[in-house]
């Protein structure tokens, strides 16, 4: 039977692993980061199915850890894959905040503000975050109910007792 550290080993690795296959076309540190946020997530994701349904006893399993849970997540494959294009998108848009502005008087290039900068900078790597934080989510997620599949008592289909 997994136990808490192997969910979370496993997690972490499932998540990384989507992160890094979906961020595979992107820059190397937008790639890195993306696998960053996929690690938090796959660790998030692991432990979630425990922290709805608390592992009192062997027969915790409801329909948190469900086949349907399962199927429910893997199902939103392509709103995983629009919330991945949002972020993106609204990195790209952080990204374009100009790090020099002309200065009205003179039209010479005129230093922005470091603060706007450095949160322009600091959004950015955010919303690349989140990108892989929302696939190894799900990546942990699935990770936790594929180890609790294999144990003698499995997973139920839809909730204990189906």
């Amino acid at each position: 039977m997994a136990d808490r550290k192997t969910h979370i080993v496993a997690g972490i690795t499932a998540g990384i692993g989507y992160a890094a296959y979906q961020a595979k076309e992107q820059s190397t540190p937008n790639r890195l980061t993306e696998i960053a946020g996929g690690g938090v997530g796959g660790y998030l994701g692991a432990l979630l199915p425990d922290i709805l349904e608390p592992g009192v006893s062997s027969w915790h399993r409801g329909t948190a850890h469900s086949w349907s849970a399962g199927a429910g997540i893997v199902s939103l494959r392509d709103r995983l894959a629009g919330w991945e294009k949002f972020c993106r998108e609204q990195a790209e848009n952080c990204k374009a905040i100009p790090m020099m502005s002309v200065d009205a008087f003179t039209f010479v290039p005129a230093p922005v503000d470091p603060i706007s900068d450095l949160f322009a900078k600091l959004a950015e790597f955010l919303w690349r975050f989140l990108a892989g934080l929302a696939n190894g989510l799900a990546a942990g997620y699935v990770s936790h109910l594929a180890l609790d599949a294999v144990t003698p008592r499995s997973l139920p289909l839809l909730a204990s007792g189906f």
